[in-house]
């Protein structure tokens, strides 16, 4: 127990002199934060090590990150966004797919094992991205809310894509059994984000005027705040049981109490609670999990062809697919910038195909890497993007 306590107190105290160099550099202070767990992972003094303990705590915090981003979230413009932001998320899925599963014939012979390393590349993470435009003070204009709704919309086909895969490669042999098997279990996993997807919606349009009904029977304090953490995990863990990622049923949830009449009390204390604990631990953990042993010349170019293929698919398929949509060259440049992280999603789909032995080490280990790169540059990137020099350039 007293090793867990010091890893947390080494992580609180790195992370915030990491955004307190990082403030004084004028970036993000997400990327210190970042960098401090760099500092203290494997790859330099290894003082923290990535147990289940930080995982944890990590999980809730990126939890609880999501669960604010929906509660800082303009839903009316959140909905006048929803056409725009199923096209972008749609192009960032098909480009990083293509892209992907060519470029891994690069190294590999094997269909499926390719085809999931697109699978991998479609993956965003916007957790990163979030923190980030709150920072920008740009998270409710029209490019925040594409950002979000593309990222919401690119997790849940990014999970079918996932489930399809994985019932294809568990298929029981080959023949007609073989194929009804596969049918159904694709079938059952479009029943279940379906359901999810209905639930959704329906709960982000009714839940917050039956509250606000016994408005006055509820009062901003202790009791509301609990109540309100308790229902961002439970539809976290419901979202997990149906095969959506718990980031995904956070920021529902966060929807859900956006339109809620006391918003900004729960917005003040879950920010407090979020960014003076959790989310310190969640950011860090990203560059504590690196592991660079195992690394030689054929997994650095493998990384390095991921790479390109992960911040070129994203940007160029979510950045042309807003200039359809006649939104300017820089909002543009932001969407395509904002959608570039990969962080947990990735991970997890990583990890999912290393255990199903779709996959092999070989493309876990640049997975890894890839994420923090794309991690680390998102937030750079995001605040050059949103620069007026650069907006100016861009759309003269």
């Amino acid at each position: 127990m007293e090793n867990v306590l010091l890893d947390i107190v080494l992580i609180l105290i790195f992370t915030r002199i990491g955004g307190i160099i990082s403030r004084k550099l004028k970036m993000p202070e997400v990327l210190g934060a970042l960098m401090a767990g760099v500092v203290l992972g494997p790859i330099m003094l290894n003082v923290v090590q990535y147990d289940d303990n930080i995982k944890l705590l990590s999980n809730i915090g990126v939890i609880m990150i999501m669960f604010l981003a929906g509660l800082e979230t303009n839903v009316e413009e959140f909905k006048k966004a929803g056409f725009s932001s199923l096209i972008i998320a749609t192009a960032g899925i098909v480009l990083p797919l293509v892209l992907g599963t060519l470029s891994a014939y690069l190294f590999f012979d094997n269909f499926l094992e390719n085809v999931f390393v697109g699978v991998i590349l479609t993956a965003t993470s916007v957790s990163i991205t979030v923190e980030t435009l709150k920072e920008l003070g740009k998270l409710n204009t029209r490019t925040g809310i594409n950002i979000l709704g593309a990222a919401v919309i690119d997790d849940i086909l990014g999970l079918i894509l996932i489930s399809v895969v994985l019932a294809v490669g568990q298929s029981p042999g080959a023949g007609a059994s073989a194929g009804a098997a596969e049918a159904l279990s694709i079938a059952y996993v479009f029943i279940k984000i379906t359901l999810f997807c209905v639930f959704a919606i329906i709960g982000v349009v009714y839940l917050p005027k039956l509250i606000n009904k016994f408005k006055e029977h509820i009062k901003p304090g202790r009791e509301l705040l609990t109540f309100s953490i308790a229902s961002t995990l439970l539809v976290a863990y419901v979202a997990e049981v149906l095969g959506i990622a718990a980031i995904t049923g956070a920021y529902i949830c966060g929807l859900m109490f956006s339109s809620f009449v006391y918003k900004e009390y729960l917005e003040r204390n879950i920010k407090a609670i979020s960014s003076g604990f959790l989310s310190l631990i969640f950011f860090a953990s990203v560059g504590i999990e690196a592991n660079l042993k195992g690394i030689n010349l054929e997994v650095l170019f493998i990384t390095i062809v991921m790479f390109v293929t992960a911040v070129f698919g994203k940007l160029i398929g979510c950045g042309a697919a807003a200039r359809f949509l006649k939104m300017s060259r820089s909002e543009s440049i932001q969407i395509g910038t904002g959608m570039i992280s990969r962080g947990e999603v990735a991970i997890i789909t990583a990890n999912i195909g290393l255990q199903e032995g779709i996959i092999t080490e070989e493309i876990f280990l640049p997975t890894l890497i890839v994420v923090i790169l794309t991690t680390i540059i998102t937030p750079i990137l995001l605040k050059l993007a949103f620069s007026h020099r650069i907006e100016k350039k861009v759309n003269c």
